[in-house]
């Protein structure tokens, strides 16, 4: 956060909840009243395509994901963009307000209801076909710009050995 910004500071509340299925995390936005809910399918992608790490705990992942989780920018789906996300356009056929966002690891995508975010899943930069690039790229650069203005000049950091085991 820049020091001109300490008597606005950017809050958020996170909360780690389990239900029969298994743990979802809730993000509470307070500059912009919005919810973002995180169900155990999406931690589960991240642990497999991001994290690469089967011997750490439910928990331990959750953490993880938001040590590096500053915020993401999203892109509404529409029908230029449904090409490259295939198995979306079935909610898009339905008008849903499906979504793609860039993140500090990936790129996520998810529903939006409201002001709920729903975020589905996860993958890695790696896992994006040469026809997704040019606009995956542009999500990324619009990421990395709002996070300048948003938190000054930090390093967003990488997932790769960040685990500490106990």
């Amino acid at each position: 956060m820049k020091r001109s910004d300490q008597r606005n500071p950017i809050f958020g509340v996170r909360c780690v909840y389990n239900r029969p299925e298994g743990a979802y995390a809730a993000v509470l936005s307070l500059d912009d009243k919005t919810i973002s809910i995180y169900p155990p399918h999406f931690f589960k992608r991240y642990r497999e395509r991001v994290v690469k790490d089967f011997s750490a705990s439910n928990n331990d992942i959750i953490h993880l994901y938001f040590t590096f989780g500053w915020g993401f920018m999203c892109g509404v789906l529409n029908w230029d963009m449904a090409a490259i996300c295939r198995k979306f356009n079935q909610r898009i056929n339905n008008n849903s307000d499906v979504f793609v966002c860039a993140n500090a690891v990936g790129y996520c995508f998810g529903e939006r209801q409201g002001k709920i975010y729903i975020m589905k899943t996860i993958v890695s930069e790696d896992m994006i076909f040469e026809s997704q690039k040019a606009v995956f790229n542009n999500l990324r650069k619009d990421f990395i710009e709002a996070n300048k203005d948003w938190y000054g000049n930090i390093v967003l950091g990488s997932v790769k050995n960040s685990l500490v085991k106990n």
